[in-house]
């Protein structure tokens, strides 16, 4: 594992940097693996801690708030469970810094490959007694106003699995048009009209993670994990 010690405002910084071919923070130096570089993000973002400009006064009391949640469901009717596909390309630090380029083109890349079983949360006798599993939902996580796209390969074939791009908000006043704010749409597979065809992946299947943020400005506590739902192929 990557660099840990050191601490960030008494806390104890945890880096979890991976080497290649896992990811390839730590071969870039990628400021967020080391605590004498950290810049900014999760890491100063503890409980109790105010995250306020030099010249704003801390305000006093409490500020108590509600959270109001609607859960829809369907009766039990043979439905198929879709365990969790969850890989991180900042491996496996869950955040990293955007570094400003010094000249164009201004893209800044990293990439991971893994084994794709092992980013599947089934326990070992399911992956025992099955063929391996179909992506059926893939949404990458990726902040605005940065992200330019997250892709997924098969890295047996090269056969691309899934491509986001954001779409920005215009500020139209339409519903969810929130000027900057993006919105990544996921891939979806199926066998219903419209969608694409599920393939399969065995449990051994490498995958490939690349993505791409536009690194004009710098920024810190980016994040670039895949959060997917699989069937299981028995």
């Amino acid at each position: 594992e990557g660099p840990r010690g050191g601490l960030i405002d008494g806390e104890v910084f945890r880096g979890g940097c991976l080497p290649e071919p896992f990811g390839d923070l730590l071969a870039q130096k990628n400021p967020s693996c080391f605590a004498e570089t950290y810049q900014g993000g999760m890491q100063c973002c503890k409980h109790g801690n105010l995250l306020l400009d030099a010249d704003q006064e801390v305000p006093a009391g409490v500020m108590e708030y509600y959270l109001k949640f609607r859960f829809y469901y369907q009766p039990y009717n043979n439905h198929q469970d879709l365990p969790r596909f969850w890989m991180m390309t900042e491996s496996d630090h869950v955040e990293y810094d955007i570094t400003a380029c010094t000249e164009p083109p201004c893209v800044h890349v990293i990439t991971a490959h893994k084994t794709g079983g092992d980013q599947v949360a089934v326990p070992p006798s399911v992956k025992a007694a099955s063929k391996g599993y179909q992506f059926i939902y893939c949404g990458g996580h990726c902040h605005a106003p940065s992200c330019l796209s997250l892709e997924l390969y098969n890295a047996d074939t090269g056969d691309l699995i899934c491509r986001q791009e954001p779409v920005y908000g215009t500020g139209s006043g339409a519903a969810f048009d929130e000027e900057g704010y993006a919105a990544i749409p996921p891939c979806l597979w199926g066998h219903e009209a419209g969608l694409r065809p599920p393939h399969t992946l065995s449990w051994e299947t490498p995958v490939m993670s690349i993505k791409r943020n536009n690194n004009t400005v710098a920024h810190t506590g980016e994040m670039a994990m895949w959060q997917c739902r699989v069937a299981v192929v028995y």
